[in-house]
């Protein structure tokens, strides 16, 4: 782990910079070295994460938008979905920024 312990650390800490692309990169180029592609696969899926939920919240009120004729429950159900959304996004943001500084830290 300590050879790798900066790649590791950047596919985590590329939530402030590139946050899916450069885990992408690493994970795909990193296929004979097991402990950064694990690191940039799990990377991945992390910054990935609120991506998809985001998709599939805009899906869900489309559907809920079209079946339902009140928009206050519309409205409702929105205003509860993006504060999911938002609390899964900052716990996926400080959980990146958290497994990063602990690769740095590593002995």
């Amino acid at each position: 782990m300590t050879n790798n312990r900066v790649i590791n650390s950047l596919s985590y800490l590329s939530i402030i910079f590139l946050p899916v692309l450069f885990p992408l990169i690493v994970w795909l180029l990193t296929g004979n070295n097991p402990d950064a592609h694990r690191a940039a696969g799990k990377a991945f899926w992390l910054h990935l994460l609120p991506v998809v939920m985001g998709i599939i919240f805009v899906i869900i009120l489309g559907v809920t938008g079209m079946v339902m004729n009140n928009f206050v429950n519309s409205g409702w159900l929105a205003v509860v979905l993006m504060a999911v959304l938002a609390i899964v996004a900052l716990g996926s943001y400080l959980w990146s920024i958290v497994r990063g500084i602990q690769y740095l830290i590593a002995d």
